[in-house]
């Protein structure tokens, strides 16, 4: 599978606040809420999020006036122009380096990723996160005790994936996700068809809504 975006015709930065609570798969959603809280992210975070967000259908200037946003709540303007943040925004947009279009990270590359060090938030919770903070982090979310017992399970067989899975059952309410995950902006397309925002899931998306962000879908080779 192929995954890319369609860029918004309008903003969409103000709806990640509550996007990162309904439709985030857990690795984005942690990186979404570390940087909030923290006002910065390291390398991997910043490459794995960018991605994220590019596939979800922001542009380039969303991004940028994003990236901006949170990373000068602890450092000044000329200290961001320094910084190399914008930088890789514009390159992982294709508009620096070599100018290759980069794509967001699949749930393989993420489960294989380098450990995430102190401080950094990148990777898999389901892969890197220890057992206890794995449980505090599901217990932040609202994930009733005897289903964070399930999703530890799957996780101590190394069940990742189907770890993920089970969140999205528990958080949207579902018996079966319907679905074989293998990607962080499959989740959010699938979460988004579950609230009823995408129609004529395929090589185009529409608005159901006025959110301001068109989803990224998913073309299947051959079809």
């Amino acid at each position: 599978k192929q995954w890319y975006q369609q860029q918004s015709t309008a903003g969409g930065v103000e709806q990640l606040p509550q996007l990162s609570k309904t439709s985030f798969p857990p690795c984005m959603r942690n990186i979404y809420e570390h940087f909030t809280e923290q006002h910065h992210i390291k390398h991997g975070a910043r490459l794995q999020f960018c991605l994220y967000l590019k596939g979800m259908g922001l542009t380039m200037e969303n991004v940028r006036t994003y990236w901006r946003s949170e990373f000068c709540k602890k450092m000044d303007l000329e200290s961001y122009g320094k910084s190399g943040h914008d930088y890789t925004v514009r390159h992982l947009f294709g508009k620096e380096g070599k100018r290759s279009d980069k794509t967001p990270y699949g749930c393989m590359k993420i489960i294989t990723s380098s450990v995430p060090s102190a401080g950094d938030c990148h990777g898999c919770p389901f892969k890197h996160m220890d057992a206890d903070n794995l449980e505090r982090k599901l217990a932040s979310w609202k994930i009733p005790k005897i289903q964070v017992r399930e999703i530890l399970g799957l996780v101590s067989n190394q069940h990742y994936q189907i770890a993920c899975s089970k969140y999205f059952q528990i958080t949207h309410n579902k018996k079966d996700p319907g679905f074989g995950l293998n990607h962080p902006n499959q989740y959010f397309l699938e979460s988004q068809k579950v609230h009823g925002n995408v129609v004529n899931v395929g090589s185009k998306a529409t608005r159901l809504t006025d959110l301001l962000y068109v989803p990224v879908c998913c073309i299947i080779a051959g079809l």
